[in-house]
């Protein structure tokens, strides 16, 4: 690690002696709610709890407001939170005018980073793009903590700073998942995918970017063993049809690189339900010669009573009070696919949604996904039903939160889950890609959610389950079957029985951060080795 850096701050804007030594982090990921958000907590934590560090987090214009948001949640029980609050610098580092697709977002993203990086590592002053704010020069960074996906900002780092700064990767996904795309085959992985991907072109005659996904997604129906996870067929990782073209394997030759070329890893994953999948990464990185830092959840100090900010919210609020006036607590179900995931055909969706408005089941329908299409009929008869809400963005920390709230819906992204869990909220699942399948079917093994298995769209969509031997059948008739039965289920003993487990996940999570709980613990690992003292 680098020497410290002395910092000369004025004593009129910080009670602090006018030199100290700081720690100066720089935090960047890619344009994704749930990788974004994990980092805005752990920043203003690491700010809030060490006088002498200040953070620079670059990232999309689009997040800005939500990151903001964020950070105060954490702030709110901080005594000195104006001066704070002023050693987070929030850096868009372009400005966005128009609506673009997530592709061009991140390309821009990574495009705009590197300039900021330049700024940074010259201890300059810095403007923010969106807002024209201009913050003071600092000295340069002393450490990179980047999003394991935002493989091109690595790289651009990688390349400024060579191993005179360490670069630490942050993952924000299930651990597990993480193993069985990435790790090594005697803990349930590929291993070198990357290696075997180019040897294979080679073999081939053709080049990697011409081999393509094939070895990524290439399936024999072997039996698939991933710490914590129950067995799985290789196929049931591939449920859906996806709304964009794949670039997998480049992307995943990529992360690889980066986290063989890191310093460490922080997870956002929690010992309260993953954690033989985390002593299993810790070996892993161990092996590597690196340290793995557990640090989940990272969630808001005040997480479960934020205030409400805008119109939006107040909305949102008042029609969960009305359905917990009408149908009671734990009633309403949200249905919350994530910021970019989507069906590609929607007859499966609109199917569930017909199932709730017949069961009467009060439900809000959330949909962020650029590539997210509802009918104008779909919109008008749920308008009409008197117990559902459409929004293009919802408060989710908040809805989860409020008594009305009974159950998520949700594709398993790692940071819906944890919210729901800090929630003590059970899930309905339908999981898409990536980690989300092994995340789903481990919720449903610990009785923490059913999973929906008729929704399945992929080409192997018809397969037999390890788990029971059946394939979807393909059908809105069977996907409207399925959804009735989940919805009478979550009405009846079954549910009684998911909520019950999701509410003793929920004490386990309150305890990680407190005391000498395993995130608390590893947190101050992490400060011992990488925040001057």
């Amino acid at each position: 690690m680098l020497a410290p850096y002395k910092w000369f701050v004025r004593t009129e804007a910080v009670d602090y002696p006018t030199t100290m030594v700081l720690t100066h982090i720089v935090f960047t990921s890619i344009p994704a709610w749930g990788h974004t958000r994990p980092l805005c907590i752990l920043a203003a934590r690491l700010v809030k709890e060490n006088k002498n560090v200040v953070v620079s987090l670059v990232q999309a214009p689009m997040l800005y407001d939500k990151a903001q948001a964020e950070i105060s949640a954490e702030l709110w029980d901080d005594d000195h939170a104006a001066e704070t609050r002023d050693r987070i610098r929030m850096i868009s580092a372009f400005d966005m005018k128009s609506n673009s697709d997530i592709h061009d977002i991140m390309q821009r993203t990574a495009l705009a980073y590197s300039a900021a990086c330049e700024t940074l590592l010259a201890g300059s002053a810095i403007t923010c793009a969106s807002t024209g704010t201009v913050f003071d020069a600092v000295p340069p960074p002393s450490l990179f903590i980047i999003d394991f996906v935002a493989s091109g900002q690595f790289q651009i780092t990688k390349a400024m700073v060579g191993d005179k700064v360490p670069i630490i990767i942050s993952i924000a996904g299930h651990a597990a998942s993480m193993i069985g795309i990435f790790g090594p085959e005697v803990l349930g992985g590929p291993g070198d995918l990357t290696s075997k991907s180019e040897a294979e072109a080679a073999r081939l005659g053709i080049t990697y970017e011409e081999f393509g996904d094939r070895l990524y997604r290439e399936t024999k129906g072997a039996v698939v063993k991933l710490p914590g996870v129950p067995e799985m067929f290789d196929y049931e990782m591939f449920p859906q049809q996806l709304p964009w073209k794949d670039l997998r394997s480049q992307v995943l030759r990529d992360v690889y690189k980066c986290l063989k070329s890191s310093n460490g890893v922080i997870l956002a994953s929690s010992h309260a339900w993953e954690g033989e999948a985390i002593d299993a990464m810790r070996s892993w990185f161990s092996d590597w010669g690196k340290v793995a830092y557990p640090l989940g959840p990272l969630l808001p100090s005040n997480f479960g009573s934020s205030v409400l900010e805008d119109s939006r919210e107040e909305e949102t609020k008042h029609f969960l009070d009305s359905m917990l006036a009408r149908f009671g607590e734990n009633s309403t179900i949200l249905i919350s696919l994530g910021s970019v995931y989507w069906p590609t055909d929607t007859e499966y969706l609109d199917e569930i949604i017909n199932a709730l408005i017949e069961k009467n089941f009060p439900f809000i329908l959330s949909h962020a996904s650029p590539f997210a299409k509802i009918s104008q009929d779909l919109g008008e008869k749920i308008k009409s039903s008197g117990h559902g809400m459409l929004t293009p963005w919802c408060p989710q920390q908040m809805v989860l939160n409020h008594s009305a709230t009974g159950w998520l819906l949700t594709h398993c992204g790692h940071s819906s889950v944890t919210e729901a869990l800090a929630s003590g909220v059970p899930m309905i699942a339908w999981p898409f890609e990536a980690d989300q399948p092994a995340t789903a079917s481990q919720l449903e093994s610990l009785n923490l959610a059913i999973e929906l298995l008729e929704v399945r769209s992929s080409e192997h969509a018809l397969k037999p389950l390890w788990r029971n031997g059946r394939g979807a059948k393909g059908t809105c008739q069977a996907v409207g079957v399925e959804i009735r039965n989940v919805i009478d289920a979550c009405r009846e003993a079954q549910g009684k029985e998911l909520r019950k487990n999701a509410m003793a996940m929920k004490e386990k999570l309150n305890t990680a951060w407190k005391g000498s709980g395993p995130a608390r613990m590893s947190f101050n690992d992490f400060v011992n080795t990488y925040v001057s003292q």
